[in-house]
């Protein structure tokens, strides 16, 4: 099969910049695929974004992009061959794909009935998104793995989400509206699954044990005392353990354990009265000024400043 780049002329819908569209897939035996044109997928619209996908048990064509998608299976499962690699998705899974990547769908062994809902939007809903969580980091979580970011919904959610992807194409619902709601359900999924690293770490293919080490490195007394407690807890190589940060964190271990020495610094600022002097070396920067550096990078004021505008104590 040879690679196709779909465009987002012709499909995402004009004034919007997306396409929410739901597909139903069958595999076909080989011996029916000869009543086909070349043996291709032959895909039935029915309108109302429904499509009816007819497909060689050999799979869809493999694909990439000029914008962005996410995938939610809500029926059955299947094959998804994404840049060179195969993995099972099953209902309730979540995937989030990257323009560049090759991807497509074969039968899982039952070849069961295949039902997926895609949300296609074009790239400067990155840009909103960067606007409305005042930080692009989560485009790093979402660009750093060499596969596209899955993750696993229970039921409820996974249904719920459904539900709301059928209302998007209400015809009542004016382009205004719908604009509008697209970018909350945009800002929704991306903060749950790559802002918030509860959900990040539990709805993620991220290791046990990577998940048991974060919970543990978030207690005061193993973030204080940084890389040699957190590589002690691991019992992994520390490059095991940088590359696993990286894959499934998209950032260094250094970088996570002053993201939480920070965190705690930010609320010491803001409820208590200490020496800004005193906060940083309880937190064990390696200097004064390397703290005064770090805590402008992630809040955008200096300590001082960030206390002054969010300290909860009085007479502050």
């Amino acid at each position: 099969m040879n690679e196709q780049r779909q465009k987002s002329d012709g499909w995402l819908e004009p004034g919007l910049g997306a396409r929410i569209s739901c597909h139903e897939i069958t595999w076909l035996p080989s011996g029916q695929t000869r009543l086909m044109p070349n043996g291709q997928a032959r895909v039935m619209p029915t309108g109302g974004n429904l499509y009816f996908h007819k497909v060689p048990i050999s799979g869809t064509a493999p694909q990439t992009r000029d914008f962005a998608q996410i995938v939610l299976l809500v029926t059955g499962s299947a094959v998804q061959k994404v840049n060179g690699e195969r993995r099972l998705l099953s209902a309730g899974d979540i995937c989030f794909l990257r323009p560049d990547d090759l991807n497509s769908y074969l039968p899982d062994s039952e070849r069961s009935l295949v039902e997926l809902v895609t949300i296609d939007y074009g790239l400067d809903c990155f840009l909103s998104l960067s606007v409305l969580f005042e930080d692009d980091r989560f485009l790093q979580q979402l660009t750093a793995p060499v596969l596209p970011p899955r993750f696993q919904m229970d039921a409820n959610a996974c249904g719920n989400l459904y539900t709301r992807l059928l209302k998007f194409n209400t015809p009542a619902l004016s382009l205004t509206l719908r604009k509008v709601k697209l970018k909350l359900l945009l800002g929704e999924l991306f903060a749950r699954f790559f802002i918030d690293e509860e959900n990040l770490l539990l709805e993620s293919q991220v290791p046990d044990w990577l998940v048991s080490l974060c919970a543990a490195m978030r207690e005061e007394k193993n973030f204080i005392a940084g890389l040699p407690r957190l590589q002690k807890l691991a019992c992994r190589t520390p490059g095991h353990v940088c590359k696993s940060f990286q894959k499934y964190l998209g950032r260094r271990p250094t970088e996570y354990i002053n993201e939480l020495r920070l965190a705690h610094a930010a609320r010491q600022l803001s409820d208590t009265t200490d020496d800004i002097v005193a906060i940083a070396t309880r937190l064990n920067f390696r200097s004064l000024s390397w703290f005064y550096r770090l805590f402008r990078q992630r809040y955008g004021v200096s300590p001082a400043a960030y206390r002054h505008l969010h300290s909860t104590v009085r007479g502050l």
